[in-house]
C-alpha cells in the first residue's frame, strides 16, 4: 500500500499536542472486539488512527467542542475502559492504565468548553 493511503494524523496549524500513544478503538462497543492504533489529544481535537487487517486506513477525529461526556467503564483494574460521548455517537478506548488517558481528556473536553463559551460571551 502507498503510503498516501495510510491513515496519518496531521497537525492542524496552532494545535498543540497534548497527549499521544496507543489505544484500542472498541468497534462494537464490545471490550473483546478492537481495533489496535494511535491516538492523539490536541487542544482542539481527540485523533484515532488505524489500520484494518486488510490494510485499510481508519480514522477516528473528534472535535473536543462536540464531546459531551468522558467516562471510565469496565471493570476496575481488569478491563478499565475510557468512553467517549457526542452527538455522532459512543466511541470505547482500551488503554493499559486508562487514567493517564481519561485525565488529560476530559480536562481538555472542559477547557475547550471554557474557551468556546467565553468566545460566544465576547461577539
Amino acid at each position: 500500500m502507498s503510503k498516501s493511503k495510510r491513515a496519518r494524523f496531521h497537525l492542524k496549524s496552532g494545535e498543540t499536542i497534548l497527549k499521544k500513544g496507543m489505544m484500542d478503538y472498541c468497534s462494537t462497543g464490545a471490550y473483546s472486539h478492537f481495533i489496535p492504533g494511535d491516538s492523539v489529544l490536541t487542544d482542539t481535537r481527540f485523533h484515532f488512527d488505524a489500520e484494518l487487517g486488510v490494510g485499510e486506513p481508519y480514522s477516528i477525529d473528534l472535535p473536543l467542542t462536540e464531546i459531551y461526556a468522558v467516562e471510565k467503564i469496565g471493570i476496575p483494574f481488569l478491563t478499565r475502559s475510557m468512553r467517549i460521548l457526542t452527538d455522532r455517537g459512543s466511541y470505547r478506548f482500551n488503554a493499559f492504565f486508562v487514567g493517564r488517558w481519561y485525565k488529560p481528556v476530559k480536562k481538555a473536553v472542559e477547557a475547550a468548553r471554557t474557551k468556546a463559551q467565553e468566545t460566544a460571551e465576547n461577539e
